[in-house]
């Protein structure tokens, strides 16, 4: 019987990760109404069956659905995206023009990219102007377009409209996975077209991706990797990852 019952119970840690896209191991315990270490068991074990992503905060869906809130995706792998963060903003130049994507990976670059001066920031992150827009010595350029709640973005015809008229020096845009085939994928597909418009006017373009991310795929394809100059990730990714990954991106910076 207890085997029937822990089942049962992974099955629905399945179900709701799968529904949800994102959930905590505290959500999960308090659904299951199970303890912390029980559910951490249970989300190993999926994980080594290739049922979800085991995450330092909880679990991830392998094919990545629609709209997670960007407040949940937030709170997950906290100190990954920080290094992701800081490894990213290192690359950017006083004077420089540089465009930073919506999405919770990127919006971590923002805080060490107060300190560099004579900067430009063209973005489409409501939460990187409410960052960004007030520090000295920093100019911020929002792409306008229809506010989408749920990637925290600006998207549509007004800001692919925008982008036809500006260039950058670099470009640092998040996926929501990345797929078997080596593809930067989003599940908003307004979005994924305006990063595909946002490639062309970037001078060098970076990806962002925590080692949750690969594996998954999101509902559109935005480009192979090799139309990256550079996959940045977090430590965690597995070793053998990385060496697959060599072999389809330009170049893969392994922020610590």
């Amino acid at each position: 019987m207890p085997r029937m019952i822990a089942a049962q119970r992974r099955a629905r840690i399945v179900e709701s990760v799968n529904h949800r896209g994102i959930l905590s191991v505290g959500e999960l315990s308090r659904q299951a109404g199970t303890s912390l270490m029980t559910i951490r068991r249970d989300l190993t074990l999926l994980d080594s069956q290739g049922l979800l992503r085991r995450t330092h905060g909880g679990a991830v869906a392998l094919a990545a659905p629609r709209d997670v809130p960007f407040r949940r995706r937030e709170r997950m792998e906290l100190q990954a995206k920080a290094a992701i963060g800081r490894a990213a903003a290192a690359l950017v130049h006083p004077g420089e023009t540089v465009l930073l994507d919506a999405g919770t990976t990127v919006l971590a670059m923002a805080p060490p990219l107060r300190a560099v001066v004579n900067l430009t920031v063209v973005t489409n992150s409501v939460q990187v102007l409410a960052e960004l827009w007030h520090r000295p010595g920093l100019r911020v350029v929002a792409l306008g377009g229809v506010a989408r709640p749920a990637s925290g973005s600006l998207t549509g015809p007004l800001a692919e409209k925008t982008l036809e008229e500006i260039r950058v020096d670099r470009a640092f845009l998040g996926t929501t996975g990345i797929t078997p085939r080596w593809e930067a994928s989003n599940s908003d597909m307004d979005l994924a077209v305006l990063q595909r418009r946002i490639l062309s006017v970037a001078r060098e373009s970076y990806l962002l991706a925590d080692h949750t991310k690969f594996g998954r795929t999101g509902l559109a394809i935005v480009s192979p990797l090799r139309a990256f100059t550079s996959v940045i990730t977090d430590a965690d990714l597995p070793p053998n990852l990385q060496t697959q990954i060599r072999k389809h991106a330009r170049k893969l910076i392994i922020a610590r």
